[in-house]
């Protein structure tokens, strides 16, 4: 309970400073509107993020494999199309979504950035909030709630990692009963070989004491 509510106050402390911002970048050699949004996580869990997003609208993009996302790549963007965006009214308009998700700083700093880019259809007809104020609005609404989505969605690998960890902790402890088992096992054959080899010494020393009786009569029996 106490991980979940800490969960919670950081995801709500992040959403209060980190919001997306329009920006210009570079398309098919051309600028075009776009929004940008920082998150305190790796590409990883960024682009994860994406397509619980996306799931989120009732589209369901295709994730076979891990390089999946290249066969949707146009100039180095991810395309997403007819994606249902809902407005402040509740109204939904149907887009097409450019994503590319780059690393912020070094590795080690776990940051990466998000642009994303809205079309109303094709490559020539980017929304920005003068020309489609209400779609530029619901594709800013959903790309500031990747804030909020992106810890969550980063508890759930950690709680799945850990379950991972857990596993193979049970795994390698079973094997260590299960070693246990076998050594016992030789144990109790040791044992039972050691206790027939001190009967074995018992009936051979009668043997050795008999044969010497044999040999100290013959010698009597020579003088």
């Amino acid at each position: 309970m106490r991980a979940i509510l800490s969960l919670v106050l950081f995801a709500l402390s992040i959403a209060a400073s980190a919001q997306s911002v329009t920006t210009s970048v570079k398309f098919n050699k051309a600028d075009k509107p776009a929004l940008l949004l920082y998150l305190p996580y790796n590409q990883d869990v960024a682009e994860g993020t994406i397509l619980a997003k996306l799931k989120e609208t009732g589209f369901e993009p295709e994730s076979k494999g891990s390089l999946f996302w290249k066969q949707s790549k146009v100039d180095g963007y991810y395309v997403f199309k007819g994606v249902a965006l809902r407005s402040d009214s509740g109204t939904a308009t149907l887009t097409d979504l450019y994503f590319k998700v780059e690393r912020r700083g070094s590795k080690k700093d776990n940051q990466s950035v998000i642009y994303m880019m809205t079309s109303k259809g094709g490559t020539e007809n980017f929304v920005t909030g003068s020309s489609e104020p209400v779609t530029f609005n619901a594709a800013q609404n959903f790309l500031n709630g990747f804030v909020s989505e992106t810890a969550t969605y980063k508890h759930t690998l950690d709680i799945k990692t850990q379950e991972e960890t857990v596993k193979k902790a049970e795994k390698k402890l079973n094997d260590l009963r299960n070693d246990e088992k076998d050594m016992n096992k030789k144990i109790a054959k040791l044992q039972e070989d050691l206790k027939k080899n001190q009967q074995d010494q018992v009936n051979q020393q009668v043997t050795v004491e008999a044969e010497n009786k044999k040999l100290a009569d013959m010698k009597l029996v020579k003088q």
